[in-house]
Formats: C-alpha cells, structure tokens, sequence
C-alpha cells in the first residue's frame, strides 16, 4: 500500500508537539532589584545585588558575568567560618525551577575587581548574567548610596 499524506500527517503533528512542548519546558530567568554601592574615588572593587527568578519548570544554572564597568566580574559568595567572613569565588549558581535565589551583602554577589571609574550614586550600567539554558541576560544595574542595603 503506498504512503498517502495522511499517514505523515500523525507524525508531523507529534513532532512539532514535542517540539513546542520541549521549549515550553525551558527555564524561564527573570531578573530583578539589581543595585551596587557607589564607590570612594580609586576604590578598584564593587558588588552587584539582584534577586533572580525562574519561572520555568526546569532549573538553569548561571555559569558567567561580565561588565564593561569593571576588568573582571565573577559570581561570589560570602561564606562565615568560625567567626570569620571570607568571599569565594562560585563559578556556578544554580537557579532551581520554580524558585529563586537572591544576591544580597553578606551572601552572594556579583563580585566586580579593577574598576577604573568609580561607581557614582544615581548612575546605571549594564551587567550580563550568563545561563546555560537562558543565553545572555541584560540588566540594568542602578547605582545606590554607598550605605545602601537594597533598593528600597
């Protein structure tokens, strides 16, 4: 018996289900309350905070940061042992499903080394948080006072 279109047709639609189905499932990273201290004159160092959501139903793990504000930005954290504080450095930050994790002083941060400009309140500059599933995510980061604990 030969092939009619109609026994394609099944197949065609369950591919393109699968299809939509598999990006519907993708990790969906909404980024918010992304601020910075302002920083002394010649103070080379600085620290991004933002909250990041996914709303997706699969985790994204964040891998990257980069800035033109600063020769090197890196995702830390700030770790407490016995009594003493000390940031390291966290190549990958994992952002479950449905969940959040929050950047915040005294945790983790975007940490930003060799800035040539210091970080003046009232100015914005753009920071790119790398995901794996998510691609590039573009945020505005709006410069605090340098007493500053959020955006609030």
């Amino acid at each position: 018996m030969p092939h009619t279109p109609r026994r394609r047709f099944p197949w065609l639609i369950t591919a393109l289900l699968g299809a939509a189905l598999a990006g519907a499932a993708q990790a969906e990273l909404v980024v918010d309350n992304a601020w910075a201290r302002a920083t002394p004159p010649g103070f080379a160092k600085g620290a991004v905070y933002l909250d990041i959501r996914n709303d997706g139903r699969r985790s994204d793990t964040l891998v990257g940061v980069h800035t033109d504000r600063a020769g090197r930005a890196e995702l830390h954290r700030t770790i407490e042992e016995g009594g003493n504080s000390r940031m390291v450095h966290t190549p990958r930050v994992r952002v479950p499903a449905d969940s959040s994790v929050t950047f915040e002083p005294g945790g983790r941060h975007v940490m930003m080394m060799g800035i040539d400009e210091a970080l003046t309140e009232g100015e914005r500059f753009t920071v790119e948080l790398e995901a794996e599933t998510a691609g590039t995510l573009r945020v505005d980061v709006e410069v605090l006072a340098p007493t500053a604990m959020g955006v609030d």
